[in-house]
């Protein structure tokens, strides 16, 4: 059975070093930073030593997903029309969290919620995220059904999106919530068929990619 051979990358860093960090979402517009730049080189050259050239991709609307697409897009000689931007890979909302660190998050509400988050995947309730939890994989699996009737069954196919909506992704496809982290700058591959999807690799470096 052919198959479509789904690359998933998350976008590169935001932040350069010095840098105060914070959670980024929906309302945080920020462009890559140089070595967010770097990062999405490292994507296409990694696709392109293993034979993965798509022909196809998908990228959330802020900047920085944007910016990584349109880099892989440009190194495969892809036109815009190539690169189709998706509302259902708008990236989480935040709420009471966005653009605050991980210290002053902890320091107001305590480890519990965050923790909860980082280490297994657990939805914070209370604090404003949105849209909520099935409503990101509603669009998700809205976006899966749009690349089977848009490309062929064997393309390959990239969609550029978050750590956020990737770690539920991964929490849906029956992934560990210790190994639902998606690295900035890292890519996943999955197999999807007419009525399946399956996780190949994940949080892997892109030049440890095979075809």
């Amino acid at each position: 059975m052919e198959t479509v051979q789904l690359v998933l990358a998350r976008h590169g860093n935001t932040f350069a070093p010095g840098d105060k960090v914070v959670w980024v979402g929906a309302r945080s517009d920020l462009p890559l930073v140089e070595k967010g730049l770097q990062q999405a080189a490292a994507v296409a050259a990694g696709l392109a030593a293993a034979g993965l050239a798509p022909s196809r991709l998908y990228a959330g609307p802020l900047k920085r997903t944007r910016e990584t697409a349109s880099i892989v897009a440009s190194a495969f000689g892809l036109g815009d029309a190539a690169c189709i931007i998706s509302e259902d890979l708008r990236e989480i909302d935040y709420g009471r969290w966005e653009a605050r660190s991980n210290d002053e998050i902890r320091a107001e509400v305590g480890n519990a919620a965050i923790d909860d988050w980082q280490q297994r995947s657990i939805w914070p309730e209370g604090f404003g995220w949105q849209p909520g939890e099935a409503a990101v994989l509603a669009g998700w699996n809205r976006l899966i059904e749009r690349i089977r009737t848009e490309n062929a069954a064997d393309a390959v196919v990239l969609v550029v999106s978050s750590n956020g909506i990737f770690r539920l992704v991964a929490k849906a496809l029956g992934l560990p919530a210790t190994a639902a982290k998606m690295g900035t700058g890292t890519v996943a591959r999955l197999r999807l068929d007419a009525d399946s999807l399956t996780v190949v690799d994940w949080n892997l470096d892109p030049a440890a990619l095979t075809a």
